[in-house]
């Protein structure tokens, strides 16, 4: 992938009116002193909540968010990856057709994961981002529960 960003996050959760000035200069003055990712510092201070942070990772990262607890998963994707692979990376194959496979992932940055589902499935991932707590469900419906 190797993307380029071009505005901040913080600049994104501002413009989509979602953080305020004072509330990104305070949790970048916590990270300052404390250290940690920004976007986990906003959460905890509860200024913005998972999913519109995940939003605005994805207009940052030109990646597409998808909320996979509203998207009709298919339970056959169990033979595409290995559920130790999904866990071990937080990516999980949600659908496919003839030559893509639909793959949500918690960092869009690691390109190691996407080229490792190209050759492990044969097809071009199209990659969507999602909340690692969705991911988990997503990957327990596919592995566990799905007939």
């Amino acid at each position: 992938m190797n993307l380029k960003i071009k505005r901040r996050l913080g600049e994104i959760l501002i413009e989509e009116g979602l953080l305020s000035k004072a509330q990104l200069e305070e949790a970048l003055a916590f990270q300052k002193e404390k250290g940690g990712l920004i976007g986990k510092i906003l959460i905890d201070k509860r200024f913005v909540e998972e999913e519109s942070l995940i939003g605005a990772l994805g207009k940052q990262f030109k990646v597409p968010y998808i909320p996979l607890k509203n998207y009709a998963i298919n339970p056959d994707m169990s033979g595409m990856l290995s559920a130790n692979f999904c866990h071990e990376n937080m990516a999980v194959a949600f659908d496919c057709d003839a030559k893509k496979v639909y793959v949500a992932v918690a960092d869009p940055m690691n390109d190691a994961v996407v080229e490792k589902i190209r050759s492990m499935t044969g097809r071009i991932p199209q990659v969507f981002l999602a909340k690692i707590s969705e991911i988990l469900n997503t990957i327990f419906f596919i592995y566990h529960e799905a007939p």
